[in-house]
């Protein structure tokens, strides 16, 4: 992921992989927890993906609270700053 705009899909096809389900159905307003079905493993896994892609700390409290989506996830990793 080098621009923001490979953000995005990058964080989704992420997620998709933590998920187990294709990246085609993993909608930007699906929630991590509630809908996707991802535990905290999977949260601490998917915030050190995205540290290791964006090369910055990325902080999985904020991705590990309850209604947090992929476009959540993905704002989050294209500014750094909370949902």
């Amino acid at each position: 992921m080098h621009t923001e705009t490979d953000i995005p899909t990058g964080v989704r096809q992420l997620v998709a992989a933590l998920a187990e389900r294709p990246a085609g159905e993993v909608q930007p307003g699906d929630r991590l927890l509630e809908d996707l079905g991802l535990d905290s493993l999977q949260i601490t896994e998917l915030a050190q993906k995205l540290e290791h892609l964006l090369g910055r700390p990325v902080d999985e409290d904020l991705l590990n609270a309850e209604g947090v989506t992929v476009a959540d996830c993905a704002a989050l990793a294209e500014r750094g700053s909370a949902p």
